[in-house]
């Protein structure tokens, strides 16, 4: 658990990504129980997470690689501390710079200020603290301490106090991240010999310069230069740096989540044939597929001169008028069903409209619109509690009116004889020309 932790101090961009591998579980799970309830195939969810991974893993797994980068650079195992870098003769670069160095030529002196009135946390073991405020927002931390292992307990002390969110450097080169966890400004903070230097700004560019120009650039540990730091090593860096690597994942990944759009949604909405002798021929099957809609179900089915048919809600039936004016539905459905002899299928495409509330005895008025894709599932059941009232229109009574609208059941009867009939139902996204029937299907 420490390392864990550890882990998400280090690099919150993988609490992010356990977070949203928690949501989508607990989502699919969520889901796939309703849709369970409801009679439904589960293969919408293989769907919708199947495109969410497309779009999702690449970035996760970036960042997984970034974490464990930066984790190996910055040299910070959990278990321990790495060693304080000593002033010697071999090392000048932790000596002790002169602080007008430290804070600039462009400080006001009146805007430095005692630290320990409002970083006691942080430098009250100090023998001398200062902090230089500027005009910009930006500012400097210098603080001389007893001792090398002091200024070091104190740059873990600040990088507390702030939740600096490292994103680059090390305890023995510097800290660069962002203060409160990442969500505010950036930081660069170094203990070198007895004292501790901090830069704060609002990028991550404008302090790291501040600290080239005051202490030069860091020693590498690895023995390498300066320019091979843990930000360079990081994948991400390494991936948009490489425009050709990006420009093909790019690609590719656009393909697999346009392929999957397509072919996943037709895959899971798709209802295969069942398996007869002999399926029926295309006249038999329209006149089959009419004659439910000359029936007592909600649904009504009209035919068109290129040979499709339009299934609707009865929108002209006194008990459908009731029923949607009453219970205010919000959403209308048609389906527009082509049938191929040739491949013994039936391409459906879905249709809905807002319902604008205008009903009268003449019927509905209803604006269709090209909103139109596939619906998986859609149940709902309302009750109604209101008045009822007489010939002279006065109060008489109370009327309940229990309402219940499942998709599913409109499409059943129309699924089942054409699955029963050796035809595979087949909703689409988008009607493609032949040609592209590979695609879509």
């Amino acid at each position: 658990m420490d390392r864990l932790l550890h882990l998400f101090r280090e690099y919150p961009a993988i609490a992010g990504v356990a977070f949203f591998l928690l949501v989508s579980v607990s989502l699919a799970s969520l889901l796939g129980s309703m849709m369970l309830k409801a009679g439904v195939s589960l293969k919408p969810i293989v769907f919708v997470f199947g495109f969410m991974a497309i779009v999702a893993v690449p970035q996760a797994c970036v960042h997984l690689l970034d974490a464990f980068a930066h984790l190996r650079a910055s040299k910070l195992p959990v278990e321990a501390t790495p060693p304080f870098p000593q002033a010697s003769e071999k090392n000048p670069d932790s000596s002790p710079v002169p602080w007008a160095q430290v804070f600039g030529p462009d400080v006001d002196p009146h805007l430095i200020v005692d630290a320990k009135i409002g970083l006691k946390d942080i430098v009250n073991e100090a023998e001398e603290a200062k902090v230089a405020f500027k005009q910009n927002g930006e500012t400097i931390l210098a603080a001389r301490f007893a001792s090398p292992a002091a200024a070091h307990t104190a740059l873990q002390l600040y990088r507390g106090f702030f939740k600096l969110a490292v994103e680059a450097g090390g305890e023995d080169r510097g800290l660069t991240g962002r203060r409160y966890q990442g969500g505010g400004d950036w930081s660069h903070v170094v203990a070198q010999a007895n004292e501790l230097y901090a830069w704060t700004g609002a990028t991550r560019e404008i302090v790291e310069t501040k600290r080239l120009h005051a202490l030069g650039t860091p020693a590498d540990p690895s023995g390498g230069s300066a320019d091979a730091g843990p930000s360079k090593r990081m994948v991400s860096d390494r991936l948009t740096q490489n425009v050709p690597v990006m420009v093909a994942f790019l690609s590719i990944n656009l393909v697999l989540a346009v392929g999957w759009f397509f072919k996943g949604s037709a895959w899971a909405a798709r209802m295969p044939a069942v398996k007869v002798s002999q399926p029926l021929d295309a006249t038999t099957l329209r006149s089959q597929l009419m004659a439910i809609g000359s029936g007592t179900t909600p649904m009504a089915v009209k035919s068109h001169p290129d040979g499709t048919l339009e299934v609707t809600w009865r929108y002209g039936d006194a008990r459908w008028i009731s029923v949607m004016s009453v219970h205010r539905l919000k959403r209308a459905h048609k389906l527009v069903l082509s049938l191929d002899e040739a491949e013994r299928k039936v391409r459906v495409r879905e249709f809905w409209s807002a319902f604008d509330g205008s009903l009268n005895p003449d019927g509905a008025h209803l604006a269709w619109t090209m909103n139109s894709g596939i619906q998986f599932f859609e149940a709902a059941h309302e009750r109604v509690i209101g008045v009822q009232l007489d010939q002279k229109g006065m109060p008489d009574g109370e009327l309940t009116k229990a309402w219940t609208f499942d998709l599913q059941q409109l499409k059943a009867p129309f699924i089942s004889t054409i699955t029963e009939a050796g035809w595979t139902w087949q909703p689409l996204v988008w009607k493609a020309p032949a040609v592209l029937h590979w695609l879509t299907e």
